[in-house]
């Protein structure tokens, strides 16, 4: 009898990944706000003038990145970095976002991080914003990217249960047609109207349903998360749930629970919402008995918009600028320096911070370093694991030799040490001064700045290093080149592109 237990037992060993053998697999949680750069956590910024209790609690409870980047200033970009460990410009997007009817944006044959922990045992569910692009069902058969041939009955291919997520729940972006529930590759409801006819604010008319609410999209959305993980609570299986969420993103639709709440405006409201929301999940974890085994990283996808008011709320009290210049979009930090904050109890020493510069590509091979995967080459290009800084160990040298950055128009920003280069004249996004203002103005193409001295990025320093801006942009083009800036063998971006218009090497 024992010998047959242990030929069972290695039979076993040869069917089933080890790490299902291995008892103790955490569970993992990945919020990811949308359009909330680190002002506005009241732990992070003393001025803000809210009062953010389940953002410090996490603060509190885990370690915070002070120095963490989304590999783009916009919404788009910085989902693909994060779902598959390589910054966005390697892809065909070289700048902007998906739109509303576009084909997707990670190629099927990509690893994606839900992908990589699904070999792993891992139940994957996603719940919340995609804005990766679809292959929209055509009347008649096919697909297609116009919207008068698209069968919004039919089934919608390419979304996140076809890039690694056993189930998905949610919309697309909170402001685009159409606006409709969607689970897995289908519409819920049926298309009747459209936003204009109910009247709907601040978003792109197109394809509704006739009860859609922009106010439900939220609280459906932490209700649903909470349901989950404490369904989850019944099984054995770990868990991977990634919460994209719609918030603070306009439209800036609070619940009429939350009008009123903050005494500011009605963003106000919404960022308390979105605290709100976080504070659900962790609840869920706590009553279920969850927490100390489960990773929660919560973080988002790029600054603050401008949509904010951010005049009317200084006035009122409230500052979300505080510490960096620019927002959303941006070249500036305003645009891409986000909240990064992980939680995972008797790993990660509570109320720590860490001072490394790092981005949002490095969660896929922090959580491959968590679950044992081993990435191959053409996975993560860019991507560096945090698992030894989290677990408290001295790193001697910096994980990044520098972090790359992106503007909503495609302009490069190279951050290593105290020095930040961009290659723009201007903000390379919405603030003053636009591009072509700049230009006007007669500003140089290429920006070089002291954060440590300058963080609000006010005196421009390339004159005086020419050295730093050689050793920067040569370590950038060395980037694109070899496609990955982690070590091992070189890659290709799409369609073998290795130059960008405003690069100094670019050809005419």
């Amino acid at each position: 009898m024992n010998n047959l237990k242990v030929v069972l037992l290695s039979l076993l060993a040869c069917t089933v990944p080890i790490s299902l053998i291995a008892a103790g697999q955490p569970n993992i949680v990945l919020i990811l706000a949308d359009d909330m750069g680190i002002d506005s956590v009241a732990d992070f910024n003393d001025k803000l003038g809210l009062k953010t209790p389940n953002f410090d609690r996490l603060a509190a409870e885990g370690m915070s990145f002070m120095d963490a980047h989304s590999s783009s200033a916009v919404c788009t970009p910085t989902r693909y970095g994060l779902l598959t460990g390589r910054y966005n410009w390697r892809s065909r997007l070289k700048a902007g976002i998906v739109s509303a009817w576009e084909r997707p944006l990670i190629a099927e044959d990509r690893l994606t991080l839900p992908e990589m922990v699904r070999q792993h045992g891992y139940a994957t569910t996603m719940i919340g914003k995609w804005h990766l692009g679809f292959h929209w069902p055509k009347k008649g058969g096919g697909i297609t990217e116009k919207l008068r041939e698209i069968d919004f009955t039919g089934s919608i291919r390419g979304g996140p249960t076809d890039r690694g997520f056993d189930y998905w729940f949610g919309d697309d972006v909170p402001n685009w047609p159409p606006y409709a529930w969607r689970e897995n590759d289908r519409l819920l409801g049926e298309i009747t109207t459209t936003s204009k006819a109910l009247g709907l604010k601040g978003v792109a008319d197109g394809p509704a349903v006739a009860d859609w609410k922009l106010e439900d999209v939220l609280p459906e959305y932490a209700t649903r998360c909470s349901r989950y993980i404490r369904e989850q609570a019944k099984t054995d299986k770990p868990f991977f749930l990634y919460f994209p969420m719609p918030s603070p993103h306009t439209p800036i639709a609070p619940n009429e629970e939350w009008k009123g709440k903050s005494g500011i405006s009605d963003y106000g409201d919404f960022l308390l919402e979105t605290d709100w929301a976080v504070g659900e999940l962790m609840r869920a974890l706590d009553e279920t008995n969850q927490t100390n085994n489960t990773v929660l990283v919560f973080t988002t996808d790029n600054g603050t918009s401008p949509k904010a008011e951010f005049d009317e709320l200084d006035a009122k009290g409230v500052h979300l600028t505080e510490h960096w210049r620019g927002n959303k979009a941006d070249a500036y930090d305003g645009g891409h320096r986000v909240p990064f904050i992980v939680r995972w109890p008797g790993h990660v020493k509570p109320g720590s911070h860490s001072d490394e510069i790092i981005s949002l590509v490095d969660i896929m091979a922090t959580l491959a370093d968590i679950v044992g995967h081993d990435l191959p080459a053409n996975a993560a290009e860019d991507s560096f694991s945090l698992l030894p800084i989290l677990n408290g160990k001295k790193i001697d040298t910096p994980l990044h030799e520098a972090v790359i950055c992106h503007s909503v128009s495609g302009h490069f920003v190279v951050r290593r040490g105290k020095w930040k280069l961009l290659f723009c004249r201007g903000s390379g996004g919405w603030s003053h001064p636009r591009e072509k203002v700049a230009e006007q103005q007669g500003l140089p193409p290429i920006q070089l700045y002291d954060l440590s001295s300058d963080p609000k990025e006010s005196t421009n320093l390339y004159k005086q290093h020419p050295e730093i801006v050689d050793e920067y942009t040569n370590i950038l083009r060395r980037y694109i080149e070899n496609g990955r800036s982690t070590p091992g063998p070189v890659q290709a971006n799409h369609d073998g592109v290795n130059h960008w218009k405003q690069l100094p090497w670019a050809k005419p």
